[in-house]
């Protein structure tokens, strides 16, 4: 998503917002509040400005800050799922095998190899 092509300022801002804190939990009621909207117009306005939820686009997020840790960092599992947000690493081992399609520590394999 560019945010240059969103008209709404305060769409424009949540994502800026999301964007500085992928490392963080993040609770949409504040970034909402945030950007001066109640939580269902946040959604709404999100969801026709960016074709998707804010929920979507936060594991958007997550999942490309996950990939550049992988590659870039020599940090242990554990500590990129903690990075990230996740209690454990098992739910951020199927958190990225469901949306890359392969358990991170065979990306990461991958990735070195190539490199």
């Amino acid at each position: 998503v560019r945010i240059n092509t969103m008209q709404d300022f305060r769409v424009r801002k949540a994502i800026q917002l999301m964007r500085a804190n992928v490392c963080e939990r993040i609770c949409f009621d504040d970034v909402a509040r945030s950007v001066g909207l109640s939580r269902p117009h946040f959604f709404a306005l999100f969801k026709e400005q960016t074709n998707l939820t804010p929920n979507v686009y936060w594991n958007t997020l997550r999942m490309e800050e996950a990939v550049r840790q992988l590659q870039w960092s020599q940090e242990p599992l554990i500590s990129v799922a903690c990075n990230l947000g996740f209690t454990t690493q098992g739910n951020f081992s199927r958190f990225f095998r469901d949306h890359v399609g392969v358990p991170p520590t065979l990306y990461r394999e991958a990735a070195r190899a190539i490199a």
